[in-house]
This record gives C-alpha cells, structure tokens and sequence, in this order.
C-alpha cells in the first residue's frame, strides 16, 4: 500500500498513483492489457509500422532486457506483436505492431483517454467507479 500524504484524511493514495492504479485496472479488465503492454503497443502504434528496436522499447519503459523479452514474448504470443531479427544485422531484434495489435490498442487508447482525460485536469481526482450491478 502506498503511504499516503499525514494531512490527507481521505486515506487515498496521491491522485497521480490513484489515476494509474486505475488506468491499469481498466485496461487490464476492458482490454487485457497491462500498462506496460499498452505502453509498448503505444509506442509501435506511434512507429507508423516502422519496426522499432527492442532496446529502444527497454529504453523507452526503463526495463531490464529480461523482463522486456518475457513481455515482448506474451504479447507476440497474443498476437499483438511481431519480432524479427533485422536483415544486414541479426544481433538486433526489432518489433512492429500487428493488425490486432493495433485494434487493441485503438480500443485501449479510447478507454486510457477516458481515465485520463478525467484525471489529470488540475484539482481533479479519478473517481473509483462503481461495479456493474448484479
């Protein structure tokens, strides 16, 4: 649990880790996705179908290549992805976006504006939202 702020009598947690915890509980439940996957997604979506280097995505999350390439590896499982070794260089791996990588990420972008749109407008808090009924 994270400490929260000893003048805050609400209890919450700070709204910006509040906003992500609940931008990652709403992609993972309305997309499948964990935030890192939607970042990676994000990230290839914005490549307009240029591969791009495995170590520019390690970079770009601040991962250790292991945990990158067992990310890398579930999502190519899911389809989302595509890895190949780069022709004139083996050593690098590059990675592109797949048809339904793309569809996945344009359902998740729309939800992620929704969470974040309402979150970040200064003085404003994410608001849990209230399970479905039933």
């Amino acid at each position: 649990m994270v400490d929260c702020d000893p003048s805050d009598s609400t209890g919450q947690p700070p709204p910006i880790l509040w906003t992500l915890g609940l931008l990652h509980g709403e992609l993972r439940t309305l997309h499948g996705l964990a935030l890192h996957e939607y970042l990676v997604l994000g990230a290839l979506a914005e490549a307009g179908g240029r591969p791009v280097p495995v170590a520019r995505l390690t970079a770009f999350l601040q991962e250790s290549g292991h945990r990158m390439s067992a990310l890398l590896k579930g999502m190519q499982a899911a389809g989302l992805i595509e890895r190949d070794r780069r022709d004139g260089d083996r050593r690098t791996v590059e990675v592109t976006l797949t048809d339904a990588g793309r569809a996945r990420f344009t359902d998740a972008e729309k939800t992620a504006r929704a969470v974040l749109g309402g979150s970040l407008v200064p003085g404003r808090v994410a608001t849990r939202r209230s399970p479905a009924p039933g």
